[in-house]
């Protein structure tokens, strides 16, 4: 049996400790993925006076010395799990190494549109998006065009923001554990 991997892109301040990734990647390893993990945002607690356009140009000289001694073809899957600027760093990352794999994208940015379009070198159904209604970063009809003219599955949460967060604590655990069904469902639909 090939073996499988998995690889976390997290955010500008959300790594891959934060509930998303963190939860994510129990899954995967729960079935049988290795994984690896890219630390891009080395100081997220703190504000940072870059733009989003260059933390990403910052961050892919560290991603791409990482990944690209990668074996993919090692490899009878491959996913990639990202959030907010990581989503446009796996994107990226998909092109340069020309890989069919499978990707997470939670809450991606606008820079990730293409990729889930045009640019998209695998299938529509080899894409799971997860994002909120209220994302001050892509607005949610944009994403939703684009998801909907692509056949590409998309959970839009009603009323969250990019945190993906509710006002209440209990109510963010009940979204993180629907968010985490479709996520699980995802990963282990995989067929080699």
């Amino acid at each position: 049996m090939k073996k499988k991997l998995a690889i976390f892109f997290p955010g500008r301040r959300y790594g891959v400790d934060c509930p998303l990734l963190y939860y994510s990647d129990l899954i995967c390893k729960g079935a049988e993925y290795d994984t690896m993990y890219l630390h891009y945002a080395a100081h997220r607690e703190e504000k940072s006076e870059m733009t989003i356009y260059e933390d990403i140009e910052n961050a892919w000289g560290y991603v791409w010395e990482r990944l690209k001694d990668v074996n993919v073809k090692e490899y009878g899957d491959i996913i990639f799990v990202s959030k907010s600027i990581g989503t446009v760093l796996a994107s990226m990352a998909q092109i340069r190494l020309q890989a069919q794999m499978r990707n997470v994208y939670f809450t991606p940015l606008k820079p990730t549109l293409p990729y889930l379009a045009e640019k998209r070198l695998n299938r529509p159904e080899d894409n799971l998006v997860i994002a909120g209604t209220k994302d001050r970063f892509l607005e949610a009809e944009k994403l939703r065009k684009v998801c909907s003219s692509e056949n590409i599955k998309l959970k839009q949460f009603e009323g969250l923001g990019h945190s993906m967060e509710a006002e209440e604590i209990m109510e963010t655990i009940e979204i993180i554990k629907e968010i985490m069904k479709e996520v699980q469902k995802f990963i282990i639909s995989f067929d080699f």
